[in-house]
């Protein structure tokens, strides 16, 4: 009985790729990383034109531009694309082509276990970081977990005394410890710069801030979804840049639902924008200035002369005997 024999299908086209190097890399290479080489490989028009092929592969596989500039580099990095000294798909040779584009972020390497000893052996503070992180996470890492580590400071050079420990501890703080968690918000502070135990604090502090801040808005409009990123973007501009308090913004949302019946962050923007601009930054100048502009109200109807009003700032008064008698009955 004669042995099987797999044969490969060619039929009328084929694509070539670098056995060795591709071979060496494969038990390193993720399943995305694989599919991005396939893709890459197999269609000549993709190489041509970074932007046709990052919009094109990055629909083909659903992935983001950054998640597809890290699988391009792994293969760069194993010596399989020949990008020069820039990470991009390779172009085809054109002279009166545009310089190709270059991809920022890169992915991380898998260190094995005699990589990991060598790393180990180089730097010794890798140990006492090694140990701290086990009591943060509240267990024993694996040779995976613990290369990840090594990762993180020999070759991202996450090296600033404290960083891999603040780091773990934020995860953690967000119920997150799994390395591939980790290396991503790794990468992420890679790309923004932040190397410093400082930086990353004060990053962490900034994000413990604007999520509370967000939970706070949340439970003004009453709801339980994520914020969107239009929403997050004027809630930074009132508690940022007006400074303005929650209980201000608490009483533009009041005076919005009072003024069309629900809620909308436009029309609320409007209502806090003409708040900023005249100088009404507490609730107590807000409120005072509601209490006088009914007052002019008030007047203007008695005399029968003519009051011009907006009709977002109309509603807010409405509201404001209400929340007055409130305070009057409370003191």
């Amino acid at each position: 009985m004669s042995a099987k024999k797999l044969k490969i299908k060619y039929g009328d086209s084929v694509f070539a790729l670098p056995r060795e190097n591709v071979m060496l890399s494969l038990q390193s290479a993720r399943e995305f990383e694989l599919k991005v080489l396939l893709i890459a490989a197999a269609d000549d028009s993709l190489r041509a034109d970074y932007d046709s092929a990052c919009e094109k592969i990055c629909k083909q596989l659903d992935c983001t531009k950054t998640a597809l500039g890290r699988a391009l580099d792994f293969w760069r990095r194993a010596g399989v694309m020949d990008a020069g000294d820039s990470t991009v798909l390779p172009a085809a040779e054109n002279s009166s082509a545009p310089a190709a584009k270059t991809l920022q972020s890169f992915s991380l390497p898998t260190y094995t276990e005699s990589q990991t000893a060598d790393a180990m052996e180089k730097h010794s503070a890798l140990k006492g970081i090694i140990d701290s992180c086990q009591q943060i996470v509240g267990k024993i890492f694996t040779p995976a977990e613990t290369a990840s580590i090594v990762c993180l400071y020999d070759y991202l050079k996450l090296s600033d005394p404290g960083y891999i420990e603040t780091l773990y501890s934020y995860c953690k703080a967000n119920g997150k410890t799994s390395p591939r968690y980790i290396e991503k918000v790794a990468l992420t502070m890679h790309d923004e710069d932040i190397s410093t135990t400082a930086q990353l604090s004060e990053y962490i502090e900034q994000r413990a801030h604007h999520d509370e801040i967000y939970s706070r808005f949340k439970s003004i409009i009453g709801t339980s979804r994520s914020l969107t990123a239009r929403e997050k973007q004027f809630v930074d501009r009132w508690s940022d840049e007006w400074k303005l308090s929650m209980d201000v913004i608490k009483r533009a949302y009041e005076a919005t639902v009072d003024s069309i019946g629900g809620y909308t962050i436009a029309y609320m923007n409007r209502i806090l924008e003409n708040w900023h601009n005249s100088g009404l930054t507490t609730l107590t100048l807000v409120e005072a200035s509601l209490e006088q502009y009914q007052r002019n109200k008030a007047a203007a109807e008695k005399t029968g002369s003519g009051f011009e009003t907006d009709e977002y700032f109309e509603a807010a008064v409405a509201n404001t005997k209400k929340h007055l008698k409130k305070s009057e009955s409370a003191t």
